[in-house]
């Protein structure tokens, strides 16, 4: 069939032949080529955990260098493309292959200069660099993706000046530093930016949104960004995407971002300090999908905005400031999944059935508002499956009828309600198989028979009326929090099964029997057991790898030491075993540890304290009050940098004043009560020592010398001035809510324990020491003062009239000295002053005459026999009555006239109306009264302004 001639045969052959070479040209690349990709490859090791990211997002990773062959043409090679015509290297992607080592400046890559498209994301190149000569290689690069790679550093300004044909560059989840180069506005090409999750900071560069003005995707978040959102930004008109969420922009969002990039489909601006109203020009981003405006500082009403927003998908608005009622216009937005306004002021009445229509929706939250919130459905009407409900403090009195038909919920919140009772019997069946977390914490439930919820992970039920004993628990409970009920019984075997436990708190329940061994070999990150009756031993075996950073024991009826295995806890942060009878010495190696907190007052510990707290000692809180210690403070304690709280009262410590804990810049509360501490406090030769300490208390100890001086006029945290404005707070750990502060006291004469300590509470007690000398002029400068007792020592000398001036002071102890001379009128004027003891001393004369003096029995005044007036039944003579109080406010260096005033009302008192009001007039006729008058107005000027500023302050408090 088809004969054909020769002539034909040599000619399809020759055809062939150039086929064959033009195609065999295409796809061999040259030697430098393939010798500079081999070098390349030697630089690294292949370790799949390099990759891990890559199985997190199911994305598929092999090594693909290992398959590169010296012998094979490089094009061939997993991960290289070349130019079909030329035969150059034009892209290489190593994405997700295991690589493991670091990229050298002059690194092999710089041979293959046509590079278009390099990417080396999802690796480790262990903290590697960009150099600029970097970016000087690769001059057609027009893609650039080194996220998630472990890189660090700047960026040079010559990426932007090099590589400016780029068109996408992803930097993102690395360690990079400094600023965005300002040489970006060189990349006018650049469509895709993504530089998340790094630690860049400054500005954004206007010319970001001037010269890039192709740019359809931007991503900055969570970096350390400052300033505001660029005006430059109105020309990004191609802009879909813009994420800044989490970052330290502030100010108002510009109306240009709703007016000009109306193609934004996505919109992120979470986790910020914007302010201001949520402009109104969003109601032109027509094609937006995604709103996420939650966590800044947001006031006013919601825009009516939700009309042209068709299209939204997702709405979060949470933990800003907005107030007014939920725009009527969301009902409307049927394509909504996702909608959050938790955490604002948003009032008025909302009936849940107004969601109704949204059946795409899948989470809804309007938790910790002012709503109140119906939860009756009108007859035949549906609700959406959902996956999420929060109605946390939403004026709710039972569980909503809308659960009955959520058999696929997965969260639900419905804590700091008046749900009463039981929970109903219908709720075992709401999702069974998905439900994930229960948040039901204060209400008024009574009891819960059991948890049916077989993924159950987070339960909080705390603050409730609940009886009975523990549930058992689904198998995969990561928290539990059920504190603050009256729960009884034992905790059940059943959670020595719990494999995925994380946080178990049970505390303030009447629980009891001993704490099952299992838990110091748990999973558990935090425990806390504290005021129940739990009796025995703490655990004893503590395994190596032990997760524990929160151990809460105290309040309970434990004996035995701590165990040793404790040690293995090297993640601990917080003990708190107080209040219990533990015993034994305190382990060494606590002073060695990662403890912020540790709290072992009220035990029967013995022995010395640690000799050793390391360098590295993080400390802040350290109460040993109540035990059996002795021997001398360690002087390492210094090394604990961040120590606020220091308390080892109630001891047998024999020791000098430790005048060397004065460097401690955090200090405030230094608690060394009832100890054998000696010798003169002496002087310090710190510059400034104990710039913070608020509280001081060296009662009932056998101190030497004078008051110290210049310590007193030291502490400058016991002060404020007359404008001064401190925001009310109470004193706890740094990044903790649940933990405050707590010490123990002896305040108006009643020893107590001080449950919070308020951070502008103020108070020195030197009492019952063998203090000697005069009381310094200087106390009187410390006018944040709440309680001042120096009572039961041998002082001298007369009470200084500077006291006066602690018009913040309740309670002043000066009892139990030699103190002579006469009461200070001034004294009188201290408003606040509800506890006065100046009990036997020497003093005479009259007992200043005051509102708050007024109120002082015999028992404040005892044991001075040359005291008179009210209240004591001794009279004065008319030498010794007792002078007028000086008005609060008075203070000397008034004007030098102001004599008058007071003498003249003196001799109305001495010698009748009649001569005052002769002297009275006589003063008038003599040019006194312009004076008098302006007296008079100052006085009532000072008395406003102060009016004034405690109404500020109690509105700052509120």
């Amino acid at each position: 069939m088809g004969y054909i001639t020769q002539p034909y045969q040599l000619f399809i052959c020759l055809l062939l032949f150039l086929f064959y070479s033009q195609c065999s040209a295409a796809i061999l690349c040259s030697h430098d080529q393939s010798s500079a990709l081999l070098q390349f490859k030697q630089l690294f090791s292949f370790q799949k955990h390099s990759s891990h990211y890559c199985d997190i997002f199911q994305q598929i990773s092999r090594p693909k260098m290992m398959s590169w062959k010296e012998d094979a043409d490089c094009c061939s090679w997993d991960g290289v493309t070349c130019d079909s015509a030329t035969g150059h290297v034009i892209g290489l992607d190593l994405s997700c292959s295991w690589l493991h080592g670091n990229i050298p400046s002059n690194s092999s890559l710089s041979l293959l200069p046509r590079l278009r498209k390099l990417n080396l994301a999802y690796n480790d190149f262990n903290y590697s660099k960009i150099s600029s000569g970097f970016t000087d290689q690769f001059p057609s690069l027009t893609l650039l993706n080194l996220s998630r790679s472990n890189f660090t550093g700047s960026i040079p300004p010559s990426l932007g000046n090099n590589i400016t044909q780029l068109a996408y560059l992803d930097l993102s989840h690395n360690s990079f530093t400094g600023h965005i180069p300002s040489s970006f506005s060189n990349l006018h090409q650049l469509r895709h930016l993504d530089l998340r999750f790094n630690s860049f900071v400054g500005e954004i560069p206007a010319s970001l949104g001037n010269n890039i003005t192709q740019l359809a995707y931007l991503d900055l978040s969570d970096n350390s960004f400052t300033g505001h959102i660029p005006s430059s930004f109105s020309n990004l008109h191609q802009l879909r995407h813009l994420a800044l969420w989490a970052n330290n922009f502030v100010g108002e969002i510009p109306p240009s971002l709703g007016n000009n990039i109306t193609q934004l489909a996505y919109l992120d601006l979470s986790l910020n300090s914007f302010t201001g109203q949520i402009p109104s020009s969003f109601s032109n981003l027509h094609q937006l999908l995604w709103l996420n405006l939650r966590y800044n500082n947001f006031v006013g009403k919601i825009p009516d905005m939700f009309t042209n927003l068709t299209q939204l998908s997702f709405l979060d608005l949470d933990e800003n400031q907005l107030t007014g009622s939920i725009p009527s216009s969301i009902f409307e937005l049927l394509n909504l999944t996702y909608v959050s306004l938790s955490f604002n002021n948003f009032s008025g009445s909302v009936e849940l059935y107004d969601f109704a229509k949204l059946k795409n929706l899948k989470v809804l939250s309007l938790s910790n508002n002012r709503l109140s919130v119906s939860t009756k459905l009108t007859v035949n009407s549906s609700f959406p499956n959902l996956l999420g409900l929060g109605l946390s403090a939403c004026n709710i009195s039972e569980f909503p009828d809308i659960l009955r038909t959520q058999h696929y919920l997965e969260s639900l919140d419905l804590s700091r309600n008046q749900i009463r009772g039981r929970i109903p019997s219908w709720m075992w069946d709401i999702g069974v198989h998905t439900l994930q977390f229960l948040y039901l914490s204060q209400n008024f439930l009574t009891s819960i028979d059991h948890l049916p919820w077989k993924n159950l992970q987070y339960l909080a039920l705390d603050s409730n009326l609940l009886q009975g004993s523990l549930p058992d628990l689904p198998p995969h409970m990561v928290l539990l929090s059920i504190s603050n009920n009256s729960l009884t019984g034992e905790i059940p075997s059943s959670f020595c099964n719990l494999s995925s436990i994380q946080s178990f708190d049970v505390s303030n329940n009447s629980l009891s029997g001993q704490i099952p061994q299992c838990l110091g070999n748990s999973t558990l990150e935090n425990l806390d057991l504290r005021m129940n009756n739990f009796q025995g031993s703490i655990p004893q075996t503590y395994a190596k790898g032990c997760n524990l950073t929160y151990l809460r024991l105290s309040g309970n009826h434990l004996e035995g030491p701590l165990p040793p295995s404790l040690i293995n806890c090297v993640n601990l942060l917080f003990l708190d075993v107080g209040n219990n009878s533990l015993s034994g010495p305190i382990p060494e190696y606590l002073g060695n540890s990662t403890l912020q907190v540790l709290d072992m007052r009220m035990n029967n510990f013995s022995g010395s304290l640690p000799q050793t707290f390391a360098k590295s000692c993080v400390l802040v809180s350290l109460n040993l009050n109540g035990n059996r210690l002795k021997g001398p403070l360690p002087p390492s304690l210094v090394n604990c940098q961040s120590l606020e709280v220091l308390d080892v009262g109630n001891n047998q410590i024999d020791d000098t004043f430790p005048y060397w804990l004065d460097v401690l810049l955090e200090l405030q509360v230094l608690i060394l009560r009832s100890n054998r501490f000696w010798c003169p406090i002496g002087d310090t030769k710190t510059r400034v020592p104990f710039p913070k300490l608020r509280i001081i208390d060296c009662s009932h100890n056998r101190l030497t010398g004078v008051l110290p001086l210049r310590y007193l006029d030291s502490f400058k945290a016991m002060r404020h001035g007359k404008n001064n404005s401190v925001e009310v707070d109470y004193m706890r750990l740094p990044d903790s809510s649940n933990y405050y502060e707590s010490i123990f006291l002896t305040m108006k004469g009643i020893d107590l324990q001080m449950e919070r300590i308020l951070t502008t509470f103020a108070t020195i007690d030197l009492s019952s020491n063998r203090f000697q000398g005069k009381i310094p002029e200087v106390v009187g400068m410390l006018n944040s003062l709440k309680s001042l007792n120096i009572s039961h020592n041998n002082l001298t000398g007369g009470i200084p009239s500077s006291l006066r001036n602690l018009t913040e002071l309740e309670s002043l102890d000066l009892s139990s000295n030699k103190l002579a001379g006469r009461i200070p009128t001034q004294l009188a004027s201290l408003n606040y002053l509800s506890v006065l003891n100046l009990s036997n001393n020497q003093l005479n004369g009259p007992i200043p005459l005051g509102p708050q003096f007024n109120t002082f029995g015999n028992d404040s005044y005892s044991g001075n026999l040359g005291l008179c007036g009210f209240p004591l039944s001794k009279s004065c003579s008319i030498d010794e009555a007792p002078e007028p109080t000086t008005p609060t406010g008075f203070f000397e260096g008034d004007d030098a006239s102001s004599w008058f005033d007071w003498k003249l009302a003196m001799l109305g008192y001495a010698s009748g109306v009649v001569i005052g009001l002769s002297i009275g007039y006589m003063a008038f006729v003599t040019g006194r009264p312009q004076w008098f008058v302006r007296m008079i107005e100052r006085k009532k000027s000072r008395k406003l302004r102060r009016v004034i500023r405690r109404g500020r302050a109690s509105r700052r408090s509120l």
